[in-house]
């Protein structure tokens, strides 16, 4: 690089990048496969997911693939969180621990089921729910822990699962995120008592839209996991539908377009996987020579899926302490590069709106509670602007074009340091918006009711 090209952008400098839409591929990766197989769908006239050959085949197949006995195909990975909790017999007024940061569906689901969502804080390196934390939040009321395996990486689930032995409790794993993830050569959703993934189409494991699988352990959680989603009726294969209602139940039913896509996408997954740890680990790697980044980790006997490439930045190499300045002037100058780096989640969930109120009241959820929430928040950032990581990480040339950019911030680091001790700054959290709409005001009164 010329001295002329270590301008920063910022300053009147060439950006790395011109066009941003050069920086990723379109996700989900497609093949004629995934096209072949839609249509196949489509010409058998495959249309509801009641009794259909596709969904009961992604069933069979996501349960052998992750290693746990039964399956149940649903609309949405929020639909298999809630389908997961009613299963197991969890009830409404029972308290479920969530990790503070995770995507808001985790905690919202526990209340779909008029329960109380209870927060824990995370790990600092890992980002995913911290054991001592659970520790410290049961009480008598408490009957599951949700565990999110957090932007592809594990959690600590041994540890959390002798935590859930000792004081009776139930363990779900959300692996929305972490399809492919590995703990002692173990798949991550073969350890909870059950398990749930999201088929979004911007997840590693992905569909045409939407869809979710709830994995169990009984034919006894298996048989209420398919009463919720239908109505709560018995649906007995090439039987006809009676129309009798046993229990509560939603409309949870997955479309078999949808399931037969991810039937195609599962047949390529583990290649796929190898492939975007192969890019993930190969950026951690090259951020090794900048001590001021601390690349997403894979702890001893553990691998990563990289589904969001999160990284910590530490302006203390620099002699600098405000983390949250700091964060915000590298993501600013990262952005007239034509680099994105976006601010994944910039509350913890206790903070959302929809959850505010009842917190507020709560000294249980007081925001101080969460120290490790809050540093992630300040001073992380995650690879990209829109969709999951390994759109980037498998894009030809994107991480030498990010690496380039994190050497000209350091060519140019007085500027920079100089430029974030000058900017507006609020913490993330501060800005989240407020709402008075009658619509939303109702929802709140919801939440407020399971918080409390």
């Amino acid at each position: 690089m010329t001295v002329k090209d270590n301008k920063l952008a910022m300053l009147g400098g060439s950006p790395i990048e011109a066009d941003h839409s050069t920086l990723r591929i379109k996700w989900p990766i497609t093949t004629p496969e995934d096209k072949e197989a839609i249509s196949l769908a489509f010409d058998r006239h495959d249309f509801s997911g009641r009794s259909s050959a596709e969904v009961y085949s992604l069933e069979s197949e996501m349960a052998e693939h992750f290693s746990m006995p039964y399956a149940t195909a649903v609309n949405s990975g929020t639909a298999a969180i809630h389908s997961a909790l009613a299963s197991l017999g969890i009830r409404p007024g029972d308290e479920v621990i969530v990790p503070n940061l995770t995507f808001v569906a985790t905690a919202m689901a526990v209340v779909h089921h008029r329960c109380t969502p209870v927060f824990a804080d995370i790990d600092p390196v890992t980002y995913n729910i911290l054991p001592e934390s659970i520790l410290s939040v049961i009480t008598a009321r408490t009957r599951a822990v949700i565990v999110v395996h957090m932007h592809g990486t594990p959690a600590n689930i041994l540890e959390i699962m002798e935590i859930c032995k000792q004081r009776n409790l139930l363990l779900i794993e959300d692996v929305a995120q972490a399809p492919g993830a590995t703990v002692n050569g173990r798949p991550v959703g073969s350890f909870g008592d059950a398990s749930i993934f999201s088929l979004m189409s911007q997840k590693n494991l992905a569909t045409c839209g939407e869809g979710g699988v709830l994995l169990s352990r009984t034919i006894e959680e298996k048989n209420r996991a398919e009463m919720i989603r239908i109505y709560g009726e018995i649906l007995k294969k090439d039987m006809p539908r009676a129309y009798n209602s046993f229990t509560l139940g939603w409309n949870y039913t997955l479309n078999p377009i949808q399931a037969a896509m991810a039937r195609s996408q599962l047949t390529r997954f583990k290649d796929l996987t190898v492939k975007i740890q192969a890019a993930g680990r190969e950026l951690n790697s090259k951020l090794a020579e900048f001590p001021w980044i601390s690349p997403p980790v894979e702890n001893e006997g553990t691998s990563s899926v990289f589904h969001f490439y999160r990284f910590r930045l530490n302006p203390n190499c620099f002699g600098f302490s405000n983390a949250g300045r700091f964060r915000k002037a590298v993501q600013d100058v990262m952005e007239a590069e034509g680099l994105h780096l976006r601010h994944y989640l910039n509350s913890p969930v206790s903070e959302q709106p929809v959850f505010k109120s009842g917190s507020e009241r709560s000294p249980r959820h007081a925001l101080e509670l969460y120290p490790n929430t809050l540093d992630v928040l300040r001073s992380t950032l995650v690879l990209g602007a829109i969709s999951s990581s390994p759109g980037y990480l498998l894009c030809k040339g994107t991480i030498d074009k990010y690496i380039t950019g994190f050497r000209k911030i350091e060519c140019s680091i007085s500027e920079v340091l100089s430029y974030a001790s000058e900017i507006d700054y609020r913490e993330p959290w501060e800005d989240v918006a407020k709402t008075s709409d009658s619509f939303g005001a109702t929802y709140e009164c919801l939440a407020e009711d399971a918080m409390n």
